[in-house]
């Protein structure tokens, strides 16, 4: 990038947009909020922050190296493409696909058409897809896949968008309101197949600032001197905290590393020793994946100095493994608790402030309050959340095309289990809803339970989730069969196959004599059938 494009990008950023840390309180939605003053108002505004850094790599992946200026170039190309192609302010479109820097750009390109980005998960199953689409509606899909019902722009095509440098165009940006939709993400709901989540450009942008503010890096107060955080991500780009790690580094002059194909331990690894990665944001099990290679050692992994992980509960002795594994840690690992529904991360914490205070997730971020609904005796009942970056509901069918998610007065209740102590540490200790987290995916039990269903030989189908030390959830199905029928584990396996992602296959089995155990009103009873999993496995 020659000098005078440097100077051209810097003159263009604008200087009304401001971070704040003062919190104050507002009707967001009818009800009382706590909010942030001082705010940017839509998310497309997030990217011209990166116009601080034009020069700064932002994006690798493979052999491809993108820096922030070069970003910017590349999403007024596809933002073009896509306009060329119909989409328009208000639009929805579906982005289906794995993480790669053409999904990027058309999440970019999206924002500044105004258009609704709806974020599909790119494990679902052709049948899952086609009820996602019909769902939405989307008047475009961005993917790989082939759709008879919408018309689709592959990524290849963006790529040509991308990589092209004859062809520049000015970033316009679409006028939109804070509570015009931003994104659509998909959340396992507790009945049946992944729902649509409405997030508004004033929920995405709220949980954003409590990122950045958590982490002591709003853009207004960074030293533009200052170095960029390498953060690797590992995570999709279509969870929720694919889509934050993401944002934030562009946020604060970072750059952000993609893995190549699958997620792979030696690949990590690598990526680590050669890109100097501070920080990985990551699940679990795919930190324990990494830290059990046996060519762990082998790798410099001095430069990680952060290894924020969320998507299921951390074990005690996984943060220890993870302080004594990478040297630049110490105690820094951290904990964060959040809801797809409320918008993001509700709670944080880390340091000694976490490994004190065994089954804390952290204390609400700024403009965060947390209630405990009916709580027992010992203080534990559902854990629910009032905050600015709370979704608008879900994506529903009627006159409004919304269904509702919060309460009258605002609250979110996350079928979380908790309690808080009088310092405010949150602590989680179980779940209401019936859902399997398996390597971070939520899986919805009774979504499992209905595909299951649909083999003519079964009859009763329950889905409950059984420890496993690599994933920290496996999906067992517990199945009672027509007298006589001939079917077997292997012929349902295969039969649900077409029906669900491949995260959601069943793992574990048990051809169980049938009936399953009711209620009185004849509800199963998934906690009696996984306490009576029989331990010699199906």
């Amino acid at each position: 990038m020659s000098e005078s494009a440097t100077a051209e990008a810097s003159r263009e950023t604008p200087s009304d947009r401001r971070w704040g840390r003062d919190v104050s309180r507002a009707t967001v939605a009818g009800h009382p909020c706590l909010v942030y003053a001082q705010r940017p108002r839509s998310v497309a505004e997030l990217l011209l922050e990166r116009r601080r850094w034009p020069d700064r790599t932002l994006l690798v992946q493979g052999e491809r190296r993108m820096t922030g200026f070069e970003h910017e170039r590349a999403v007024a190309r596809v933002a073009a493409h896509l306009r060329e192609r119909g989409v328009v302010r208000g639009d929805r479109v579906l982005l289906l696909g794995f993480n790669s820097i053409e999904w990027v750009a058309a999440f970019w390109a999206l924002q500044v058409l105004g258009a609704t980005a709806a974020l599909g998960n790119a494990w679902w199953s052709d049948a899952e897809v086609a009820a996602a689409v019909d769902q939405l509606r989307p008047s475009l899909a961005v993917t790989d896949r082939d759709l008879d019902s919408v018309a689709t722009v592959g990524f290849d095509a963006l790529r040509e968008q991308v990589d092209r440098t004859d062809h520049e165009l000015p970033l316009d940006l679409a006028a939109v309101a804070e509570d015009d939709l931003a994104l659509i993400m998909f959340s396992s709901g507790t009945t049946g197949a992944a729902k649509g989540v409405l997030m508004s450009h004033r929920s995405v942008v709220a949980n954003i600032h409590n990122l950045l503010l958590l982490t002591g890096r709003l853009p207004d107060e960074l030293d533009v001197s200052r170095p960029g955080t390498v953060g690797l991500l590992s995570v999709p780009l279509f969870h929720l905290a694919g889509v934050q790690i993401s944002l934030n580094t562009l946020l604060c002059g970072g750059r952000l590393v993609f893995l190549e194909g699958k997620f792979d331990p030696a690949q990590v690894l690598r990526l680590i020793e050669q890109e100097r990665v501070r920080v990985w944001g990551s699940i679990p099990t795919m930190v324990s994946r990494v830290l059990e290679d046996p060519d762990f050692a082998s790798y410099d992994t001095s430069s990680v100095s952060s290894v924020p992980m969320g998507g299921s509960t951390i074990s005690p002795e996984l943060r220890a493994l993870v302080s004594r594994s990478f040297a630049g840690v110490k105690d820094r690992v951290g904990s964060l608790y959040g809801l797809t529904e409320a918008g993001g991360v509700l709670a944080a914490g880390s340091g000694t402030d976490i490994t004190s205070r065994p089954g804390a997730v952290g204390r609400a971020l700024p403009v965060v309050e947390l209630v405990i609904r009916n709580p027992g005796t010992d203080g534990i009942g559902e854990i629910g959340a009032r905050t600015p970056t709370a979704t608008s509901g879900y994506l529903g069918s009627g006159d409004s095309g919304v269904e509702p998610i919060a309460d009258a007065e605002g609250w979110i209740f996350s079928g979380d289990l908790g309690r808080i102590d009088a310092d405010g540490w949150l602590y989680v200790t179980g779940r209401s809803k019936d859902i399997v987290i398996r390597g971070g995916e939520n899986i919805a039990s009774a979504h499992v339970e209905q595909a299951l269903l649909t083999h003519p030989d079964v009859v009763e189908a329950a889905i409950v989730a059984l420890p496993h030390p690599d994933l920290g959830e496996e999906v067992a199905a517990a199945v009672v069969l027509r007298p006589g029928a001939g079917a077997d584990i292997a012929e349902i396996r295969d039969h649900v196959m077409t029906r669900l992602g491949r995260f959601e296959i069943p793992s574990a089995w048990w051809l169980h004599p049938g009936p399953l155990p009711t209620n009185p009103s004849g509800k199963v009873l998934r906690r009696q059938v996984r306490d009576e999993w029989p331990t010699d496995g199906a």
